[in-house]
């Protein structure tokens, strides 16, 4: 029974740690801020940049649910005042918002679960630590092996990649395939800014599972003999 706790609470760890590394960049603004000036997105889309990092900043707290709607929210776009997303960007960012609000329940659920089973683990009295050491990094080390085939397949084709993902996770709208002639999102978000981002959620999830191998490491190399436990 500790083993299978042990295993519950390392997977928790990890869906704490993929989860948080896919909200962190995508609600950290300087990060935006970053890439519409490398990108050049507001000359392109002939915006003043703080107009940009307004719609922006809307933009996120509607994903964060703390803004009912998308409408109403306006910019001087090409020296013309317009409400900035359009009724097809609408109804995408509200499948976005759907997808980020099950990344915060996962979060959440996978936190206290995780919790409250190493309380339970300590009430049982096993060696928890090491139970805690071997779990994590057995289940850490085939999280980066799976993520480096995921990674390695992304890299070969980022476009056809962006792609599958949109088709496995918008399966009932079409509506995501965004014309950068007419719909400024796709503009504000190129294909370059989604390679950047992705490199930066992949980079957070190796990171702290590498962090979380290494300590687990150390820990068990520094333990006696006598205290290994058998699964």
């Amino acid at each position: 029974m500790r083993w299978i706790m042990g295993y519950v609470v390392a997977i928790c760890l990890l869906l704490v740690i993929v989860s948080q590394s896919i909200i962190f960049p995508s609600f950290h603004t300087p990060f935006f801020r970053w890439q519409f000036n490398r990108l050049n997105v507001a000359e392109n889309i002939q915006i003043e940049k703080d107009e940009l990092m307004y719609v922006t900043s809307e933009l996120l707290d509607y994903m964060r649910r703390n803004r009912s709607t998308m409408d109403g929210i306006t910019a001087v776009v090409a020296g013309q005042e317009r409400e900035f997303f359009s009724e097809i960007e609408k109804r995408h960012m509200m499948d976005v918002q759907h997808l980020y609000s099950i990344a915060f329940m996962v979060r959440s659920i996978a936190f206290f679960l995780m919790i409250g089973l190493v309380l339970g683990m300590i009430l049982l009295k096993p060696q928890v630590l090491y139970i805690l050491a071997r779990c994590t990094r057995e289940v850490m080390t085939g999280f980066l092996l799976i993520a480096a085939i995921v990674a390695g397949a992304v890299a070969f084709n980022f476009q056809r990649a962006f792609d599958v993902f949109h088709l496995m996770f918008f399966p009932y709208n079409n509506d995501w395939r965004l014309n950068p002639t007419t719909d400024l999102l796709i503009n504000m978000v190129p294909t370059g800014f989604f390679i950047h981002i992705s490199i930066f959620i992949g980079a957070l999830m190796a990171g702290a599972a590498i962090l979380v191998i290494l300590v687990s490491s150390i820990y068990l190399h520094r333990l006696p003999r006598t205290a290994h436990l058998k699964p």
